[in-house]
């Protein structure tokens, strides 16, 4: 019974801290303007007797070989925000729960590592880190793998290449490997260049209209329809029809509810499910689309090997391929495309090298966009970098036993990826889009101002062996759309969206409307006059 007295107590306690802590949260964020970064440091929710959790010793050991942690409780010598005294196994996830349902976690973490260093302990039992030996650590090659953390509801089943374990991953990347290789993309290249040809005859209707158009709309059906065709066998027809679908429907429906769904990973819908079951089982029973070297043909072949796929595996990673496979491509052009816009002169460079190299639009293929475009390549680069597709920390956790070269046992650990590519520890200006960075001499020439740029920390198709099995189709993708979006049309930052950037993060990117004025390029058009 005495046990039973507590509970209230403690709940009473909780609710009326996280009142306080989400009073001081809304106070800070009414103070910011539209001109700030909408940033705060979590560090300033200081209620009474703070304390300062500090490196013990071998802090400078951190910044290089990360060093063994022998003893779990070395946890609370790392850095952390100023919390109420004894009070972290409470405030901790307050905190953290609040930044998540603000959308401002990303930049918390950023914040945070900005002012404590290279490791950032932002939960009890969880370090953040952002060096690049910690890839290696966590990520690489070498060393027993750290298995991927997911919270026990998150409902993640392990039938799909993220979430699946050990030999299962092995299983499905062995399997989905085919669908990947450069013989592959060679079949894929006529398939994705249909849907950019789409693309250009779309864009160049809104040119004709004269009004400015939400870019992302058609990025997005861009990248829905190719995927859904390499997965399905079919367009989602988002490009041939002009409007949005089921799928995409049911992403944006997810986005609106992402303040509360950030908290926990939620699994598909039963309706999306049963939608991408009966698509996966038309496509499999589909005769007259064998030897197309796309995803489902290369996950079928594995049928009746030790790699094979069950049905329901089959369902839940050509699911998962269309939503990774899109989303991110889509998330990283609209970047792109956002940082042009706001540095012209960028933009007029990059667009002057796309139109020497290519005299006719056809000519831009996978292997002349990735061979004749260095810096628009290096345009590319920097976007990944200052607006990475997936900005947040893939968490991983330390085996139970021994210590490992990480952290100590049992212990969620990872690389945040924007704070990573954000630090000026990492990137000279990091804040600022600078493609130069990227090019060959920036690394040779030690009177660049990028010379000492730690370039070995800019991972955003993660690392190791659960790297991203679509990178090289990414690339591809995001090469040839924008490539060719420059070859044809002069582009122009619509009104109001300055400042387009500032915006929440829940897992990805929130991407509200970017507003682009497309036109037919001028000198083309010049000469369809005299034609």
């Amino acid at each position: 019974m005495g046990m039973l007295a507590n509970p209230p107590l403690l709940t009473c306690f909780v609710v009326s801290t996280d009142l306080v802590l989400f009073s001081l949260v809304s106070r800070k964020l009414r103070t910011v303007t539209p001109h700030q970064d909408r940033h705060f440091e979590v560090s300033t929710f200081n209620l009474s007797h703070p304390i300062l959790f500090v490196f013990g010793p071998g802090d400078a050991e951190t910044r290089g070989k990360i060093s063994v942690d022998t003893n779990g409780m070395s946890l609370y010598r790392r850095p952390a925000p100023l919390l109420v005294a004894g009070m972290d196994l409470i405030a901790f996830p307050i905190l953290r729960s609040l930044s998540i349902v603000g959308g401002q976690l990303d930049f918390v973490m950023k914040d945070l590592h900005d002012k404590y260093g290279d490791v950032v302990r932002f939960n009890p039992d969880d370090l953040s880190f952002i060096s690049a030996q910690a890839w290696k650590d966590i990520y690489g090659f070498g060393h027993a793998e750290l298995p991927k953390y997911f919270p026990s509801f998150s409902g993640f089943n392990g039938q799909n290449i993220i979430s699946a374990k050990g030999s299962d991953h092995f299983r499905f990347r062995r399997a989905m490997l085919p669908a990947f290789t450069d013989k592959s993309l060679a079949q894929q290249e006529p398939i994705i260049a249909s849907y950019v040809d789409l693309l250009m005859t779309r864009l160049r209707e809104v040119a004709d209209s004269e009004k400015p158009t939400n870019i992302i709309r058609w990025y997005n059906y861009t990248t829905f329809d190719l995927i859904g065709d390499l997965a399905y066998g079919e367009s989602f027809k988002g490009l041939e029809e002009g409007k949005s679908n089921g799928w995409l429907d049911n992403i944006s429906n997810m986005l609106k509810l992402m303040p509360i769904l950030a908290l926990m990973t939620v699994s598909p819908t039963i309706a999306h499910l049963d939608n991408a079951a009966s698509l996966a089982m038309k496509r499999i029973n589909r005769t007259d689309q064998r030897d197309r070297g796309d995803f489902m043909d290369a996950m079928m072949r594995a049928k009746g090997q030790k790699h094979e796929l069950t049905d329901a595996e089959l369902i839940h990673n050509a699911d998962l391929l269309i939503t990774a496979g899109s989303e991110t491509t889509a998330t990283l052009l609209s970047g792109v495309t956002y940082w042009l816009l706001r540095t012209p002169e960028t933009l007029e460079r990059v667009t002057k090298e796309v139109r020497a190299a290519f005299d006719k639009e056809e000519d831009i293929t996978f292997k002349e966009a990735s061979t004749r475009l260095p810096y628009m390549l290096a345009c590319l680069h920097e976007g990944l970098r200052i607006f990475p597709p997936i900005p947040l920390v893939m968490l991983r956790q330390t085996n139970p036993g021994l210590p490992t070269p990480i952290a100590g046992y049992s212990t969620k650990v990872g690389v945040h990826q924007y704070a990573t590519f954000h630090s000026s520890t990492n990137f000279a200006y990091p804040s600022e889009f600078r493609p130069e960075r990227w090019l060959p001499e920036a690394e040779t020439d030690s009177s660049s101002p990028f010379f000492n740029d730690n370039r070995e920390c800019h991972k955003p198709f993660s690392f190791g062996p659960r790297d991203c099995i679509g990178r090289n189709l990414a690339y591809h993708e995001m090469r040839i759309i924008l490539a060719r979006i420059l070859w044809n049309f002069d582009l122009e930052m619509g009104e109001g969206m300055l400042g387009w950037e500032r915006q929440k993060i829940f897992g990805i990117w929130e991407k509200p409307p970017l507003m682009v004025k497309v036109r037919r390029r001028a000198d083309k058009v010049k000469e369809e006059v005299k034609s």
